[in-house]
């Protein structure tokens, strides 16, 4: 009984498997026959793909195919691998020129699975070719498909280089591979990203072996993953690196990554520095604005006191003036306040302004005193209170 029922499975094995196949086989026809104009951008190509299939699986094979064989490889630029590139400006241009490296593969890839809502990262490392380890780092395409991790390369799926030079030839060999499959001749810098529950490390692989030594701690890599989206580019770095340099700077490749993640978090701390410091010259502009919105509105009172309070406005409108000095010098002080002084120029700012301010504060306490004192005094004696001009607050030399 137990034989039977071995060859059950086995027989309802091959016609499933054989229909993914038919069904990977198909979306490979219909990645191939895109019509051009849905070809034109990336968010094109998701909605195009997104609406031809359901299953994750097949939208990665379409984008698989379909990026494998309209990007040709950019031999001339081979080696010119540069990780900093901005993200979206690498895949306008590969899109646009339908040329590029592996980064380029890469990025199309993922803006692909972007915009078909399949999560995927771009994987940086070195690999094996032709049993030796090449002198080139490349790049890859981690994707989860139905919870699972696999690995994509479509720049290997889109052809090969011999001594002839570039062949454009599909191979879906490197469509959708096990993570225990893709260690035999990918290595991430990152061991995170080998999505192995017990890694291989960079000796092990450099001879040629693919499985974990024996010993080998227990790593939730999948529970890592999670944590590392939490994180800000930073703080990815620095775990980054913190994982690279654990592994072993065993090569040059190994070592300009460690070097790239050092600049990249060196980058962000002066990146976040400057912003902050954007930050504070923005709100120490603002209490400038409102500083100076303040001593125009001063200004415009001084004048009308100057003639005299004439022609005659009412009281409230006169008070008014005076107030909305008072207004936007109370909007001068908050955003001042929030300021911080992040150098000896801000400081220095922030100290003249904070003198200014203070200055036409007295002043404008002192012309609310004469407001008083010309509000109570008899409408035929003001006129002359006028004539006390130091004691308004203003200058000598009127």
């Amino acid at each position: 009984m137990k034989n039977l029922i071995l060859s059950f499975l086995t027989l309802c094995f091959i016609p499933l498997h054989a229909q993914v196949i038919s069904e990977f086989k198909a979306a490979d026809v219909i990645a191939l026959n895109t019509p051009d104009s849905c070809q034109v951008s990336v968010d094109a190509l998701g909605r195009y793909f997104s609406k031809a299939f359901k299953e994750d699986a097949l939208k990665a094979r379409a984008i698989y195919t379909w990026t494998a064989m309209n990007i040709f490889y950019d031999v001339a630029n081979m080696g010119k691998t540069n990780a900093a590139t901005p993200f979206n400006d690498l895949v306008e241009h590969t899109m646009q020129t339908r040329t590029g490296i592996c980064q380029g593969y890469a990025s199309v890839f993922k803006a692909l699975c972007d915009a078909c809502a399949i999560r995927a990262y771009i994987i940086n490392g070195y690999i094996r070719q032709n049993g030796n380890i090449s002198n080139l780092s490349h790049a890859w395409v981690i994707a989860v498909i139905d919870t699972s991790y696999y690995g994509f390369d479509p720049t290997w799926g889109g052809g090969f280089m011999d001594s002839g030079g570039y062949t454009k030839q599909f191979n879906e060999q490197f469509f959708m591979i096990r993570p225990a499959d893709l260690i035999k001749d990918h290595m991430p810098f990152d061991p995170l990203w080998e999505c192995l529950n017990y890694p291989v490390s960079n000796s092990d692989f450099n001879s040629e072996k693919t499985t974990a030594a024996a010993g080998t701690p227990f790593f939730s890599y999948a529970d890592s993953i999670k944590t590392y989206q939490s994180l800000d580019f930073k703080d990815q770095c620095q775990a980054a690196l913190r994982r690279v340099e654990s592994a072993g700077l065993l090569n040059n490749l190994i070592r300009d990554w460690a070097d790239y993640l050092r600049a990249c978090i060196v980058n962000e701390k002066n990146n976040t520095a400057n912003a902050v410091k954007a930050k504070y010259s923005k709100q120490f502009n603002d209490a400038v604005v409102s500083y100076n919105n303040c001593i125009y509105a001063f200004n415009q009172y001084v004048d009308y006191w100057n003639r005299g309070f004439t022609p005659l406005k009412p009281e409230p409108e006169i008070t008014s003036m005076l107030q909305l000095c008072y207004s936007y010098l109370d909007s001068c002080k908050r955003s001042l306040s929030e300021v911080v002084a992040v150098d000896a120029d801000m400081k220095q700012r922030t100290d003249q302004l904070q003198l200014a301010i203070d200055v036409a504060r007295e002043n404008m306490n002192k012309q609310k005193v004469f407001l008083k004192i010309y509000f109570n005094t008899d409408p035929q004696s003001r006129p002359l209170l006028f004539k006390n001009y130091n004691g308004a607050g203003f200058p000598t030399n009127k």
